[in-house]
């Protein structure tokens, strides 16, 4: 997977790309303690927020590898994937829903943030 950049994408040559249907907000999370404790509050926004799919880099605390976190509905996936190099750990999730039913200050409480 070295090549990747070399690769063309179903994007390249659009100006724009748009899905109507679907909105997406990006969360920036503090380090997580609890990978447990964070599957679960994902799970429970797919269920409260109609969140339909959620996706990211997650810094956990101790661990030198970043977590891939991959949820559709209320099914979680997550495994340490690689490290995270030199620099900062940043933690981002994209949360994505329906165009008008995603209510970001709520996915934000319902993470804990």
């Amino acid at each position: 997977e070295n090549d990747l950049a070399a690769r063309p994408s179903h994007h390249d040559g659009e100006e724009e790309h748009e899905h109507d249907d679907f909105a997406s907000v990006v969360i920036d999370l503090p380090e997580v303690a609890d990978v447990d404790a964070l599957v679960a509050s994902v799970q429970k926004l797919a269920r409260e927020q109609n969140v339909l799919r959620a996706k990211g880099y997650i810094a956990v605390a101790g661990k030198p590898m970043r977590l891939l976190l991959q949820a559709v509905g209320e099914r979680v996936r997550h495994q340490f994937d690689k490290p995270w190099g030199a620099g900062l750990r940043q933690s981002k999730l994209v949360v994505i829903g329906e165009h008008g039913d995603i209510d970001e200050a709520a996915i934000r409480s319902g993470l804990g943030i």
